[in-house]
């Protein structure tokens, strides 16, 4: 799982004042791996480090992005970053809930 500092360290923050944003961005990220994997980060003795990168890099998008639909500017499609996440975790997936 990944904590707030780490996080805040790969989106190169300084200070607290987007703590929530970033917490709340962490347990997206989490619910939409998890999806994708289709169990649970907790079933891991030790998540691999490909699914800790695929976590870093929707935080990353989403936190990037939050702003391009309503300044209409163009930016990184989400559907684009979770089709790498997709490939990224395959190896991981479980066939079905």
């Amino acid at each position: 799982m990944l904590t707030l500092q780490e996080t805040k360290d790969f989106l190169r923050l300084d200070g607290d004042d987007e703590d929530a944003l970033v917490s709340s961005l962490i347990i997206t990220a989490k619910e939409l791996i998890e999806e994708t994997l289709r169990y649970k980060l907790t079933e891991f003795e030790e998540i691999p480090e490909t699914v800790h990168q695929a976590m870093l890099i929707v935080v990353g998008t989403l936190y990037e992005e939050r702003q391009v639909a309503k300044d209409n500017k163009s930016g990184v499609d989400i559907k684009e970053t979770l089709d790498l996440v997709r490939r990224m975790l395959f190896a991981y997936r479980k066939g079905a809930f």
